[in-house]
């Protein structure tokens, strides 16, 4: 598969368009390492994200990044769908404090 191939794949599956902030090729997700998670957080803007949560039908990742600071990660729940995950990571990705919000 060429590489145009696979961007109109990523694009007609998921509605996002090859050069999005959280477009990753690497294994796992981006998101899921220390060193991914300060990464996105250096170079993005201060902003919110969102992107498809593959663990949850329906629903979306959010990522509230403060550039350069710390950013925010709130999912769904997976122990009570009615609570939205939220985790706290600081600008090297290390994680500060977990939370939980109404959905």
């Amino acid at each position: 598969m060429s590489r145009e191939e696979v961007k109109k794949q990523i694009e007609e599956e998921d509605n996002y368009h090859y050069h999005d902030e959280l477009f990753y090729t690497g294994e796992g997700d981006l998101l899921d390492t220390a060193e991914g998670r300060a990464k996105f957080c250096r170079l993005n803007e201060t902003t919110v994200f969102r992107k498809k949560d593959p663990g949850a039908w329906n629903n979306y990742i959010w990522v509230f990044n403060n550039k350069g600071v710390g950013m925010t990660i709130k999912k769904q729940s997976r122990v009570d769908p009615k609570l939205m995950e939220c985790i706290d990571y600081d600008a090297d990705g290390n994680e500060v404090s977990k939370s939980y919000d109404p959905a």
